[in-house]
């Protein structure tokens, strides 16, 4: 095998890229009821045994203490169909939150309408890794959305759909 140079922050991306990943929004309230709601594809299911979910957070996050201290928290996993929520949450600083997008989901979290499920996690540890922090959220609740919908998913940097293979 030729000698090929250290992997820079760049090509780390591109290559990363071509793993395709689900696409969720979690979603968090203050005590004063402000919510905010932030697109990630870093969704893993870590462990059934207590039920384990994590995602990370970048340390620089405009938000980052609103997450990284939400004792509580919700996940919804989006459809192929919302590729509009995905975008409106993605955007770096505060995003507008437009009230239509949510409903009320288990433990009085709010939750995004019409996803494919939802998650209501009570924070179980967080962790420090590089420039991002993982978050490990324990499920106290979930809910399976509507059947038949396929999900969003991310692709070299694009939102889009499933192929259906049977």
């Amino acid at each position: 095998m030729p000698d090929t140079p250290a992997p820079g922050p760049v090509a780390f991306r591109q290559l990363m890229g071509q793993f395709a990943t689900g696409v969720a929004v979690v979603t968090v309230q203050d005590a004063g009821g402000a919510v905010a709601a932030m697109t990630i594809n870093s969704l893993v299911s870590v462990s059934l045994d207590p039920m384990l979910v994590s995602w990370s957070l970048k340390n620089g996050a405009s938000q980052f203490a609103a997450y990284a201290g939400a004792e509580r928290f919700s996940i919804s996993i989006l459809a192929e169909s919302q590729q509009a929520i995905a975008r409106r949450y993605a955007a770096r600083g505060s995003s507008a939150l437009i009230a239509e997008d949510f409903a009320d989901g288990a433990g009085c979290l709010p939750v995004i309408a019409g996803a494919l499920g939802h998650l209501a996690c009570r924070r179980f540890a967080l962790h420090e890794a590089g420039d991002h922090t993982l978050i490990l959220g324990q499920v106290e609740a979930l809910v399976q959305g509507s059947e038949g919908s396929r999900p969003l998913v991310f692709f070299g940097g694009k939102f889009g759909g499933l192929e259906h293979h049977n």
